[in-house]
């Protein structure tokens, strides 16, 4: 999926969860426009987006997400769920964006 079919959906989904590589990353290009997978979410109406800024482990982010998913079935927000899951892997690269 590619940002432009973000941009094509009748509805952006409320809650996005990017596991993975480092889709968080953005890239601002001339005119102050900020391109990227998560900014083509948050623009187009989804209220968070969990995704990585940098590299991720997949053995070490397999921990992380089983926690978050854990804490979020538990009613918790998902930056203070991430901000625990991170807590039994430190460093890991993943980002809160949006509210909820």
């Amino acid at each position: 999926m590619m940002a432009y079919d973000i941009h094509q959906l009748r509805s952006a989904p409320a809650h996005v969860v990017l596991s993975s590589c480092d889709v968080g990353q953005t890239v601002v290009r001339n005119g102050d426009e900020i391109l990227g997978f998560t900014a083509a979410l948050l623009y187009s109406g989804t209220k968070t987006v969990l995704s990585s800024v940098a590299s991720v482990d997949d053995g070490a982010a397999v921990d992380v997400m089983a926690a978050y998913h854990r804490g979020l079935r538990q009613g918790y927000r998902p930056a203070r769920t991430l901000a625990d899951a991170t807590l039994i892997q430190p460093l890991m690269p993943f980002v809160c964006f949006g509210s909820s």
